[in-house]
């Protein structure tokens, strides 16, 4: 397995565990926030439920943009280095 493979699927997991974080601490401001006495079974479950699977996503989309960013920063390095190539040739 090569060095870029385990590194994506590294910033995958780092991803899904922030947005899983995320979700945590949404879940923990809700039920700070909500009185006892109107928190039902059900809605503690779905409570549960929803900010776990809304962080899950949340770190799909910090994974998704990551790449994006990995992928410019890595297209404009490439560019530079053709660049000051190409100039270092032009002067010798």
């Amino acid at each position: 397995m090569s060095w870029s493979k385990v590194g994506g699927w590294m910033l995958l997991a780092g991803s899904l565990v922030l947005g899983i974080l995320a979700g945590f601490v949404g879940l923990w401001i809700f039920q700070a926030k909500v009185p006892a006495a109107m928190q039902t079974t059900m809605i503690k479950a779905e409570a549960r439920l929803y900010y776990l699977a809304a962080g899950l996503g949340l770190g799909f989309v910090i994974y998704g943009w990551s790449v994006v960013g990995v992928r410019i920063a890595g297209r404009s390095a490439s560019a530079r280095t053709r660049r000051e190539l190409a100039a270092k040739s032009t002067l010798s």
